[in-house]
């Protein structure tokens, strides 16, 4: 079988790199059909320039961030450099550009591990999804709950309930994840397949403190891609005080992880969303969908580049 998956890996892998590029030459035929394309470009000031740069300077700090905790993740079973991630995350952002949801990016990074260590990678990897998924939930339920305070849909009653599902899950949330070495632990006392409890057992490898630690690296780049969206809503020159931006910005974040998608809606959705939330403080449409449009550029498409030219290198 490995034998076989070395023999189609080349194909495999210059399918993945061709199907990048022409997802990405639909995206851009689709954006310059669109009313935020019509924009008189040249004619915005230095200044508003100026964001675009702060957005585009914040891009490598994303980057930094999510490739340290995917080397301490993997660290648990196969130490590997600061470069080895950078290359590994880069070609994940390649894999992961076309398919659902970014399935593919793991499967993507652990091209770097050695074959026996890959699918604790994957396993790895999850934890650190899981982390960022915390992150999200949390501070977007907070945002979107002082979205529906500001603009009510419901009585008071309904708010208060809201506010104890709200509190309930965010507790919740935490306390399951750093709690996740003990509780695969039980797990043993459990009738659980075999495979399963190999699989769970990957997780036990990590202390409360440092999954601590992935949590708070993930909470620092959910940071970071909060400021990029703010500065690039700037750059289209829509102006909200920093709060309703990062509360708008926050409750945006939390819709766009958890929509279902497929890559040739992603830009739609992240614009759409743009709309709806931002629109609560601007009444400039298209300048939101614009800012959501851009900073998916920004993030996915310039990163999935680079990221191509290192997967076309990888070897199995």
């Amino acid at each position: 079988m490995l034998k076989l998956f070395r023999a189609y890996y080349p194909i495999v892998k210059w399918t993945i790199v061709i199907l990048s590029y022409g997802f990405l030459i639909y995206k851009i035929e689709e954006f310059i059909h669109t009313p935020a394309s019509n924009q008189d470009w040249f004619n915005i000031s230095l200044y508003r320039w100026g964001w675009l740069l702060m957005t585009l300077i914040l891009l490598p700090g994303n980057l930094l961030i999510e490739s340290i905790k995917w080397r301490f993740l993997v660290s648990k079973v196969e130490p590997i450099s600061f470069a080895t991630a950078f290359k590994s995350l880069f070609s994940g952002l390649a894999t992961g550009f076309f398919t659902p949801n970014r399935l593919g990016e793991y499967p993507g990074r652990v091209v770097y591990l050695q074959s026996e260590n890959r699918w604790k990678g994957i396993t790895f990897g999850f934890i650190g999804t899981l982390a960022q998924t915390i992150t999200l939930l949390s501070f977007g339920l907070l945002s979107f709950w002082l979205l529906m305070v500001h603009h009510p849909f419901g009585t008071h009653k309904s708010d208060t309930l809201r506010t104890i599902i709200f509190s309930i899950a965010t507790v919740l949330s935490f306390t399951i994840y750093l709690s996740l070495p003990r509780l695969v632990r039980l797990l043993r006392y459990f009738k659980i397949h075999t495979k399963m409890m190999i699989w769970l057992r990957w997780f036990t490898l990590f202390s409360t403190r440092e999954l601590t630690f992935i949590l708070l690296l993930a909470m620092s780049r959910y940071l970071v891609f909060c400021l990029q969206l703010y500065f690039m809503l700037l750059f289209c020159d829509i102006k909200i005080p920093f709060l309703h931006g990062m509360i708008a910005i926050a409750a945006y974040y939390l819709f766009v992880t958890f929509t279902p998608s497929i890559s040739f809606s992603e830009a739609a959705i992240r614009g759409s969303y743009a709309v709806m939330f931002i629109g609560l403080f601007s009444e400039n449409a298209i300048a939101a969908a614009t800012a959501g449009v851009l900073i998916w550029f920004i993030n996915a498409v310039i990163p999935m580049i680079i990221g191509s030219i290192f997967f076309s290198r990888t070897k199995i």
